[in-house]
């Protein structure tokens, strides 16, 4: 059997890299790029760094701040046709997930005509992409910036579906990361966390992909807790920004599974917090596939710190790093659904969405609707 590893882009890391922004789209032969974010980054202030760099290198720039969480196919449509009007000639990522993704997907519509939801059809394919993209994360979760997966919600059908597309450059700032609220840090950080586990004991894992998922999970576990309790702890921040930027190297190839098909239902029914819903149902899905895949299973309880005879089954592995898990998320104040208010009958009758989800079938165990229904209700009633 072969695997495959890639890494879709060079990586810039370190404090202060926002500052290289201006001189790294020069030299990808931009001229005047679309600057993509949610309106929240730029009343932050982080667009103005990137305003300047690119300002110094003499680099135009026009601003879309329309990003919306869980982006709909309308966001990237919008962004696209102001690139048009303005005749932005690549693309600059910068914040969450969202706006990444949103990014990623309006690099589509610079050769190849609309609407985009035309290229984002159940099962993703790959667009082979043309405009320089660059992508700046705002929050340690997604790693994004390292994917070439863009995720885009269909509202009208009640869907998240993906795309592929080419990506430039990832340039990760840690000081960037400084001002993001607690609450999100929590649940970006989750997210991270769910790519490394999921990635790591999905159908497609690697040994590539098992460096970065394993590291991943090491340094979430350590260093999460103090980004929420110190937010402007750089060494703690700087370790969850790499540790985000492995997670989403780690499912670059490998993909992740089942924990990611009952979040997009969540999503989907709840439009709650991606992260929210990984983290939610990540122990579920680790405690389901732990029999089928008790060595994996076993090196995520090494990475996190949790004791182990040795001799444990995989099932009893499973329930070590399900509730490790959820120890984790208690000390970092993830709520649970009940706490937010959703009915478990509600959460229980979106066992056919996961069933039907294609992430669904790339975990080491079948997901019929019986076993969705049975970790939809570990989800809610295992986390209260």
């Amino acid at each position: 059997m072969f695997t495959e590893f890639s890494v879709p882009a060079p990586i810039v890391f370190g404090c202060g890299a926002i500052s290289v922004l201006g001189e790294r789209a020069k030299g990808l032969g931009c001229k005047k790029v679309l600057l993509i974010c949610e309106k929240g980054i730029e009343d932050a202030g982080i667009v103005e760094k990137a305003k300047k760099s690119l300002d110094e290198a003499g680099v135009g720039y026009v601003v879309y701040n329309g990003v919306l969480a869980d982006p709909p196919d309308s966001c990237v449509d919008e962004a696209a046709a102001l690139a048009k009007e303005q005749n932005a000639d690549g693309i600059v990522g910068i914040g969450g997930g969202s706006s990444l993704d949103t990014a990623k997907a309006t690099s589509i519509l610079f050769t190849n005509p609309g609407p985009v939801r035309q290229y984002i059809q159940g099962p993703p394919i790959f667009v082979d992409t043309k405009a320089p993209l660059i992508l700046v994360p705002t929050t340690a979760g997604t790693g994004s910036e390292s994917t070439t997966v863009a995720v885009i919600s269909l509202p009208d059908l009640n869907v998240k579906w993906s795309v592929f597309v080419n990506v430039s450059l990832a340039l990760i700032d840690p000081e960037l990361m400084f001002s993001v609220p607690k609450s999100i840090t929590a649940t970006t950080g989750m997210d991270a966390f769910a790519h490394a586990a999921e990635g790591m004991t999905t159908i497609l894992a690697n040994p590539h992909s098992d460096l970065f998922a394993a590291a991943a999970i090491e340094k979430i576990t350590k260093y999460l807790p103090v980004c929420c309790d110190e937010p402007d702890n750089a060494e703690a921040r700087s370790a969850m920004a790499l540790a985000a930027n492995w997670g989403g190297l780690c499912i670059n190839n490998p993909i992740v599974h089942v924990g990611h098909a009952i979040a997009d239902a969540l999503s989907c029914n709840f439009h709650t917090a991606h992260g929210q819903n990984c983290a939610l149902a990540l122990p579920a899905a680790m405690a389901v596939i732990a029999p089928a895949v008790p060595e994996r299973i076993s090196v995520i309880a090494k990475a996190m710190g949790l004791p182990l005879t040795g001799k444990e089954t995989g099932e009893e592995l499973g329930k070590i790093v399900a509730d490790g898990i959820r120890e984790l998320m208690r000390k970092v104040g993830i709520k649970s659904l009940k706490e937010m208010g959703f009915e478990r009958e509600k959460v229980l009758s979106f066992a056919p969405e996961v069933t039907a989800n294609h992430l669904s079938t790339l975990g080491p165990v079948k997901i019929d609707e019986a076993t969705a229904t049975k970790l939809l209700a570990e989800v809610y009633d295992d986390y209260q």
